[in-house]
């Protein structure tokens, strides 16, 4: 458990600093359960020129992400990007993920994400394959939230799928 509180502290140290060039391959995931807000929201954090590698390697495109020479309908790939490696179900259920909207924030692009859900929360299942399909030492961290029952999940290559009961 330690060695996974260390890892943690590493990885937001690192996305905080925002170095220009990076060797670590790490996302960073704020998943949030309201109730009363009949939604889960998330926050994914990821590296501007790894997610651009994803996209163009699937779209033989150049995205230029968060620039001004950022091309049309780029929230949409990476919304398409995102529902294909970030399957969530709740309760059992499939849900189908909203991206709102992305900003940036050093080398690093916030997608902000929402789930229209109105139960209450038993279960949470999360197959999270976000950039493994570019980087084989990508791992990604989700933090989850359900009214303050808070878990702390790892995602690599060969461990991309968990399943928490509440």
């Amino acid at each position: 458990m330690n060695k996974l509180k260390l890892l943690i502290a590493t990885c937001t140290l690192v996305l905080i600093c925002g170095f220009s060039v990076h060797k670590f391959y790490v996302g960073v995931f704020q998943v949030d359960y309201f109730k009363e807000k009949k939604s889960v929201q998330i926050t994914a954090r990821l590296f501007i020129d790894d997610l651009e590698k994803a996209l163009q390697k699937k779209h033989n495109k150049h995205f230029y992400i968060t620039t001004k020479d950022e091309i049309a309908n780029t929230n949409k790939y990476i919304e398409e990007y995102i529902k294909e490696r970030f399957l969530v179900k709740l309760n059992n259920k499939n849900q189908t993920l909203t991206l709102l909207t992305k900003e940036q924030e050093d080398n690093i692009v916030i997608c902000y994400i929402k789930i229209s859900f109105s139960e209450k929360l038993k279960s949470f299942e999360l197959t999270n394959t976000i950039l493994t399909d570019i980087f084989s030492e990508q791992q990604n961290l989700v933090h989850l939230n359900n009214n303050g029952n808070k878990k702390t999940l790892l995602f690599t290559n060969t461990n991309n799928y968990q399943k928490i009961n509440f």
